[in-house]
C-alpha cells in the first residue's frame, strides 16, 4: 500500500501556489474528495468487469476523486466511474481516436479506462487494463496521446509538477504587469 499522505500535500500546496497566482481566477481549486469505501470500491470493479491498478485503488482509498486535480482536469472517484456525463465523454473520445494514433501508441480502446477529464477541452486520461497485478500506465490524450506515465503514481506526482509550472507561469505573468 502506498503512502499518500506525502503527495496529497504536496498536491495540496503546489494548488495552493496555483492559487494564489490565479488573480483571474483562470482555475478551479478544490481539495480531494472523502477516501471511497470498501464496498464501493467493490461495486466499481464489479461493474466494471476488471480489477483497478492497486495504485489508483489505494488513491481512491485515501481520496475519492479529486476535482480540478491540474487546471479543469478532474481525477475520477467511484462516482464517475460507476457512470457519470465525464466518464461518458472520456469513452466516446476513446472511440473518436484514430486507428493510426491508437496503433503508433499501442492502445486497444477496448482495453483503456478514462480515470481523469478535462471539463472544457478534449484532453482526458486513461490507464490501461492489466492483469495480474502489473502497474498500469496512465496515458494523456488529446486527440493523439501526449505523454505516457509508467504507473499511477508516475501520473500523481507528474500532475503536482505542472501543478508548480502552471503556478509558476502565473507568478510571472502577473509580476510583468
Amino acid at each position: 500500500m502506498i503512502d499518500w499522505s506525502g503527495d496529497m500535500q504536496r498536491m495540496r500546496e503546489a494548488k495552493a501556489r496555483v492559487r494564489q497566482g490565479d488573480v483571474e481566477g483562470l482555475w478551479r481549486c478544490e481539495e480531494p474528495r472523502p477516501p471511497a469505501d470498501v464496498e464501493r470500491l467493490r461495486e466499481v470493479v464489479r461493474r466494471l468487469g476488471h480489477e483497478l491498478d492497486s495504485a489508483y485503488v489505494s488513491f481512491l482509498r485515501e481520496a475519492d476523486g479529486w476535482p480540478a486535480l491540474m487546471q479543469d482536469v478532474d481525477l475520477f472517484g467511484t462516482g464517475e466511474l460507476l457512470g457519470s456525463p465525464a466518464l461518458a465523454t472520456a469513452r466516446s473520445l476513446v472511440k473518436t481516436l484514430e486507428p493510426e494514433h491508437l496503433a503508433n501508441s499501442g492502445l486497444d480502446p477496448e482495453a483503456l479506462l478514462p480515470i481523469a477529464a478535462s471539463s472544457t477541452t478534449i484532453d482526458f486520461f486513461v490507464m490501461s487494463v492489466v492483469r495480474g497485478g502489473a502497474p498500469a500506465p496512465v496515458i494523456w490524450i488529446a486527440g493523439a496521446e501526449v505523454e505516457r506515465y509508467a504507473s499511477f503514481t508516475d501520473f500523481f506526482r507528474r500532475m503536482i509538477d505542472e501543478n508548480l509550472s502552471e503556478a509558476e507561469s502565473l507568478r510571472t505573468e502577473n509580476s510583468d504587469c
